[in-house]
């Protein structure tokens, strides 16, 4: 049996894609399950122990590569959990192809007119329901998988002494600035969490955008002792470990969320221009959402803009600190 998955980008979706793999290798034991991904997320899938081969392209002509390796390979099923135009172009003429629903009509009228959805489901299950098409029956709980991690003797971060104490991982960048709780804000919890004795952690900073370098200097600017900085010194393998062992992440809606989620953290997650209706909630392990509920204009996309079309940003900028902070202290009680 030669399976067949689609899903480009990005880390976040990648891995809420992942939980198929467990239900796949349950169904078909002897399976060889195949995954197409761009190659900027190829770090995600590579340390997969349930998938036989990467396919990966950077361009049109890395695509094109991969199409002739599946007319090639006549694959049994193939799952596409992308469903866009490349992947059409990849699928063209397949047998037992099954996509995914992308519920476009039902998110357009979630957006652009504020109509709520009748039923709330979460992306992974929108995944599993591919599989339903094909006759596989899909659990009504999943965890999502990532690869192999670093353990902290081998990995360069073990020249930080984190097997030595207790932290809080952060994770205060995202991939568009309405998903972003201020920086401003962040400092300011970093410093009651530093202030509280009782808490009796650190914090780590996580996150490899330019954007989050900016947030986590400003950030650690006289936190040096209590706030540990490694935002852009880690590899995807480095950042999963800090995300392991850590007790407590702390999350804008991004790809660091669901990879704490892979290893069942306890998540604070933060959520700006995007609602619940559109699935992205770390439902596979123990959370708490902090989010503006009362705004009329949420949510204003469903992935995130360069900035709040209503000049406002209430969405963010009306989570306190201490909404955060309550929270926090909550989970370590």
């Amino acid at each position: 049996m030669k399976i067949l998955i689609l899903r480009f980008s990005s880390l976040g979706d990648i891995l809420l894609a992942t939980p198929v793999l467990d239900v796949l290798k349950e169904k078909y034991p002897e399976s060889e399950i195949d995954w197409v991904v761009n190659s900027k997320f190829a770090e995600v899938l590579i340390t997969n122990p349930r998938l036989n081969r990467v396919l990966t392209f950077k361009d049109k002509t890395g695509l094109e590569n991969i199409r002739r390796d599946i007319n090639r390979t006549n694959y049994d099923l193939i799952f596409d959990l992308h469903q866009n135009s490349s992947t059409h172009y990849l699928t063209r003429f397949q047998r037992n192809l099954y996509r995914y629903n992308k519920h476009v009509v039902d998110r357009s009228l979630l957006v652009f007119l504020k109509k709520k959805y009748k039923e709330i489901i979460p992306v992974t299950q929108m995944y599993f329901k591919a599989l339903n098409k094909a006759g596989i029956v899909t659990p009504k709980e999943w965890t999502l998988r990532y690869g192999l991690v670093k353990s902290f003797q081998l990995s360069t971060i073990n020249e930080y002494n984190l097997h030595n104490f207790n932290y809080i991982a952060i994770a205060p960048g995202a991939s568009y600035a309405t998903k972003i709780w201020p920086k401003e804000y962040f400092k300011e919890l970093v410093e009651k969490i530093s202030f509280n004795k009782n808490i009796n952690r650190k914090v780590i900073l996580v996150g490899n955008s330019e954007a989050d370098k900016i947030a986590a200097d400003h950030i650690t600017k006289g936190n040096e002792f209590s706030c540990i900085n490694l935002v852009g010194k880690l590899d995807l393998q480095e950042t999963a470990t800090i995300l392991k062992y850590s007790d407590l992440v702390i999350s804008n809606d991004s790809g660091p969320l669901h990879l704490a989620e892979c290893f069942k953290k306890k998540i604070i997650a933060i959520f700006g221009c995007t609602t619940e209706e559109l699935g992205f909630f770390p439902y596979s392990t123990d959370y708490v959402v902090v989010e503006n509920k009362g705004l009329k204009c949420r949510p204003c996309t469903h992935f995130g803009k360069k900035q709040c079309p209503k000049k406002h940003f209430k969405c963010m900028i009306d989570i306190s600190v201490d909404d955060v902070y309550r929270e926090i202290l909550n989970f370590l009680r």
